[in-house]
């Protein structure tokens, strides 16, 4: 076949702006469709069901046209367009009602599914579809981007000398027919091979003496050296004729009229200012609040420290360029305030919450404990600022002084490098908890540990589970941090006298019995008697209540429930012993024991019982 190209003139598409209608192949025509309707309900649910077939058959035929690419002609460049990437809609709902208006449901499924077959012109229905004009003029501006379009005009650089470049007109994609094309295109049947775009030329915003105009500002900026230089500090910028080549800049503006805006980079001129930095340049120095070991509160002032401005420095060598001298002052800010001042940390004042938990000595995790607790000594929070716990101290690695140590993965107690600083999540949430602070995100433990408070716990991991909490105070929150051998404390100070704290721990409910767990130890002989390697615990729920009234006699409340899994009862034995449900079950078969029987539930000769495949009675105790 021979390439078969599409293009639409605006006079046959008419007024249509976002929507084409095309002719649908019409199949049955003799059958009678003028007669009057009908009330029949069997027939209405009849009709109900077909409607229902065709908008399906007819979502089928929007999917593949959708997906179906077409070639897109642009000045004799093509380009494979998927009309899905420009927002391809078929309007299956207006389609629907005009076809069986006309036709049977049935013919209407058959023309949908066979629409892709068809190489003749339809006849009497229309197929109605948009496209998103906004996605396809992100798409035209790439092709746009293949033409030899209109060019602006500017100044380039030959060395240490401006060239002017005068604007040209150039091709770009006609607009205002691109999308009716397009879209006649994907409903047209037969499909046209290609889709030929209207290009025209377009003539720059920029006229040549606004080229000129740019030439001589280019030429007074790079003219001769400029020197910029101060004393108390003293520093000079020396800015040679190279230099000011290499940092001008030009580029095109509309507003208030086209013209060219010719300047100096700041990024090449921060370049030339980073030796001179580190000579003058200090930053400032935030107050800060020291704690001592009797929680006395100490405001040590912020001091302002003194930068420069790259954008002050261009606006200094732009002037400097249009002055005989070519000289200017190096501008240099030497009021910049510190983001915390003394007169913000005034009201912190006093010890709002405490919070201790102890552990036994000399784990490896209390040093992961300490570390993590030491890296939070001394934080602030300004009012209104988030702490993720995460976020704040990173990822905790063998590099920074953490070590492995156990931590629950997926209900198995494994060794992780900073393992164990749970614990201080679950001190530092206890101080949140009672100082009234806003709690935006923490995780219980899924087990319950008696050296934690129930229901009011946390836990940590990297990157998940996090604490997260706002200071919603309009206080600054300091923290502080402070250890023994055998237990962690975190403290926080800062005012919230707006609001007092109560909570309370419902009793327990909803509780689960633990599992039996069989856990396979080769080393073992089938007819030794099972070893318990960790007791059950049973499970259940608590509800934690948090009041908080403030001064102005309003109150809220938070809930949380706290679910603690089970603690399974864990049994040792032979892998020939295994239950059928386990994991790890082979159904290898028990070898013989020499000395005796060896049949699941019979007696021995040492007076064991060889265990069955029913787990032993779990009972309904727990360990709290």
């Amino acid at each position: 076949m021979s390439e078969k190209s599409f293009r639409v003139g605006l006079s046959a598409l008419g007024l249509v702006a976002v929507a084409v209608a095309v002719l649908l192949l019409v199949r049955g025509s003799d059958r009678d469709v003028s007669g009057p309707a009908t009330s029949d309900p069997a027939a209405t649910g009849e009709q109900s069901a077909g409607h229902q077939s065709a908008l399906g058959a007819l979502m089928d035929l929007e999917f593949r046209l959708a997906n179906q690419p077409i070639w897109i002609d642009v000045a004799g460049t093509r380009f494979n367009l998927v009309p899905a990437s420009i927002g391809f809609d078929l309007d299956e709902q207006s389609v629907a009602q005009s076809a069986l208006a006309a036709h049977s449901p049935e013919d209407v499924i058959e023309i949908a599914s066979s629409w892709d077959e068809h190489d003749d012109t339809p006849a009497d229905l229309a197929l109605v579809g948009t496209i998103d004009e906004e996605a396809l003029s992100r798409v035209l501006d790439r092709y746009d981007a293949a033409l030899d379009g209109p060019f602006e005009g500017g100044i380039v650089m030959e060395g240490t000398t401006p060239i002017p470049v005068y604007p040209r007109p150039g091709l770009v994609i006609d607009r205002s027919t691109a999308a009716q094309l397009i879209l006649a295109a994907l409903l047209q049947r037969p499909m046209p091979e290609v889709v030929a775009l209207d290009t025209l030329q377009q003539l720059p915003i920029l006229s040549a003496e606004a080229v000129d105009t740019a030439l001589h500002e280019a030429l007074q900026l790079v003219g001769a050296p400029i020197i910029l230089s101060r004393s108390d500090p003293d520093a000079t910028l020396y800015l040679d004729e190279g230099r000011l080549a290499r940092a001008l800049l030009t580029r095109a503006e509309r507003d208030p009229s086209p013209h060219i805006v010719v300047t100096f980079d700041p990024v090449v001129f921060d370049e030339y200012l980073h030796p001179l930095r580190a000579g003058f340049e200090a930053p400032p120095v935030d107050a800060r609040i020291v704690i001592d070991a009797d929680d006395n509160v100490t405001i040590l002032p912020g001091f302002p420290g003194a930068r420069i401005d790259t954008d002050l420095v261009v606006e200094a060598a732009m002037d400097a360029a249009r002055r005989a001298s070519r000289t200017n002052v190096l501008p240099l800010d030497t009021g910049v305030q510190p983001t915390i001042r003394s007169q913000d940390l005034l009201r912190v004042k006093e010890k709002i919450s405490e919070f201790t938990t102890h552990h036994p000595c000399c784990q490896p995790r209390v040093g992961n404990i300490q570390r993590f607790a030491a890296e939070m000594d001394g934080k602030m929070l300004l009012p209104g600022e988030v702490m993720s716990l995460n976020d704040t101290v990173g990822k905790r690695t063998r590099e920074r002084g953490y070590v492995p140590a156990p931590t629950i993965i997926k209900g198995e107690i494994t060794d992780t490098v900073g393992g164990g600083v749970s614990q201080f999540a679950t001190t530092f949430y206890n101080a949140v908890f009672w100082a009234g602070l806003e709690i935006l995100e923490h995780q219980p433990h899924s087990y319950y540990f008696s050296r934690y408070p129930e229901g009011i716990e946390a836990t940590i991991s990297w990157r998940e589970p996090d604490l997260v909490f706002r200071n919603d105070t309009d206080t600054p929150v300091v923290i502080k941090t402070s250890s023994t051998g055998t237990s962690i404390t975190v403290k926080l100070f800062g005012d919230n006298s707006d609001r007092e704290v109560s909570a309370s721990v419902s009793g327990r409910y909803d509780w689960t019995e633990f599992p039996t767990e069989y856990v396979p130890n080769p080393e073992m002989m089938p007819w030794d008697e099972e070893a318990e390697v960790q007791e059950g615990a049973n499970g259940w729920s608590v509800t934690v209540t948090r009041q908080l009234d403030f001064t102005d006699r309003s109150s809220t409340s938070q809930k949380w429930t706290v679910r603690y899994r089970p603690w399974p009862r864990q049994f040792e034995v032979h892998p020939c012993l295994l239950p059928e449900e386990h994991e790890e079950y082979t159904g290898e078969e028990c070898p013989v024991n020499p000395d005796g029987p060896t049949e699941p539930g019979t007696e021995q000769q040492d007076g064991t019982t060889v265990p069955t495949d029913d787990p032993p009675d779990s009972g309904d105790g727990d360990d709290s």
